[in-house]
């Protein structure tokens, strides 16, 4: 396979799944506010999950059919998502959300960005969809330069946040946290309509609710 080809294949499909919003650019989103660091953390956490994810692929793909736990996962996702939006929601009407820098916990930004990325469905489905396609045809050379594409990507977002808080201040923060919440409920309410939709409960709960 063409060097060339396996660069550009690889860092085009990190930039793919760094890009697109989420709970982990939420999250990014309100860690970079006060901290490059701290954001940048939280991605790497998530690529950490991305590479387990890999991993477990990569061994399993023969002996099970992880698709069949599909509704677990959209269940587990759900749950968690939507306590991290109801966590940031309850911070902003507290009006606690402005974190002074001494306080974030750089440690606990990568280990939120690790749980998140374990249980985020989106992560979990292109990795048994697209991950597992691109592995079967190319095999892993392109997934180097897919982690470089994700630390150059994210650590640029972050970078372009932290600088936009620096020179907007408070009212950015506000809707950044703001922002960031809504998308985390959005998801987690998403997810936990999905598990609904994969163990067919949405017939009986509209019998129940209109009859």
């Amino acid at each position: 396979m063409n060097i060339l080809l396996v660069v550009l294949l690889g860092a085009s499909l990190g930039v793919s799944m760094a890009a697109p919003p989420g709970p982990v650019m939420a999250m990014m989103f309100s860690r970079s506010r006060t901290s490059v660091l701290s954001g940048f953390l939280v991605a790497m956490g998530a690529m950490t999950a991305d590479f387990c994810l890999m991993v477990t692929i990569i061994l399993f793909r023969d002996l099970v059919d992880i698709s069949s736990l599909e509704w677990a996962i959209y269940l587990l996702g759900g749950i968690y998502f939507t306590y991290l939006g109801y966590k940031m929601i309850r911070t902003l009407i507290k009006g606690q959300s402005q974190i002074p820098d001494e306080n974030i916990r750089e440690n606990g930004s990568y280990w939120k960005g690790l749980t998140t990325g374990l249980v985020n469905p989106m992560q979990i489905s292109w990795w048994l969809t697209a991950g597992l396609s691109i592995i079967s045809r190319f095999g892993v050379s392109p997934f180097v330069f897919f982690y470089i594409g994700i630390i150059l990507y994210t650590y640029f977002v972050c970078y372009i946040i932290n600088r936009s808080y620096v020179r907007f201040g408070e009212k950015l923060a506000v809707i950044i946290d703001l922002f960031s919440s809504i998308i985390l409920l959005i998801f987690g309410f998403y997810f936990i309509f999905q598990f609904a939709l994969n163990i067919n409960i949405l017939p009986s709960l509209y019998l129940f609710l209109f009859f």
